[in-house]
Order: C-alpha cells, then structure tokens, then sequence
C-alpha cells in the first residue's frame, strides 16, 4: 500500500488512540516503582509514513512503524471495541465491548 492508501487507516486508528487518552478509566495514571507516575497515552498519534503506518502512544517515547497487514489487524481489533496497544493485540489481549444497556434485541 502507499502511503495515501494508509492515511485513512492511520487517521482511524489515531481517532482511537485520541479517544483512549481523554478516558480516564483506559488512560488511568499507574505509578511506577521508582515513584513516577505516567499514564499509558500521552500526545497519541498515528500517521502514515512511507509504506508503513507510524504510532506513537507516548510522545517522549519512540514510534513504532507497523506494516500494512499489522496496522488493518490492529485496526480491525480496535474497531471491534477493544482498547490497548497493538502490542496487546498481538499477546492476544481481549479487552471487552461496553456492555450493552438496552434491552431491545440486536
């Protein structure tokens, strides 16, 4: 894919990583055992780069690229509701939907 190809799936996934930060339940501040206390998305962002998509979770920490196929299964896996990193996608992290509140059927 090229990179105008990767821009929606970047925007997309960016869209998500914005959305992780503003909740305070998925960003919630874990202290460290040197005392600091950092949360897990800071400045998040994701863009298209070259033939690869570019995340970043924290932004004084390094990007990671991901290739086409890793960025749509990353994507696919945020858009199913879960919520993480794709490093937790990749361990197999399952994070479930919101439950449901409406009693109607589907």
């Amino acid at each position: 894919m090229t990179t105008k190809q990767l821009e929606p799936i970047a925007e997309r996934i960016g869209r998500h990583l914005r959305r992780f930060e503003e909740d305070p339940e998925i960003n919630a501040p874990v202290t460290r055992p040197n005392g600091m206390t950092v949360t897990p998305y800071y400045h998040a962002q994701a863009c298209a780069w070259r033939k690869r998509v570019r995340i970043r979770y924290v932004t004084y920490q390094g990007d990671t690229d991901l290739t086409a196929g890793e960025a749509l299964a990353y994507l696919e896996w945020l858009d199913a509701g879960n919520a993480g990193t794709h490093r937790q996608m990749l361990r197999g992290a399952v994070t479930s939907p919101a439950p449901r509140t409406d009693t109607t059927a589907p």
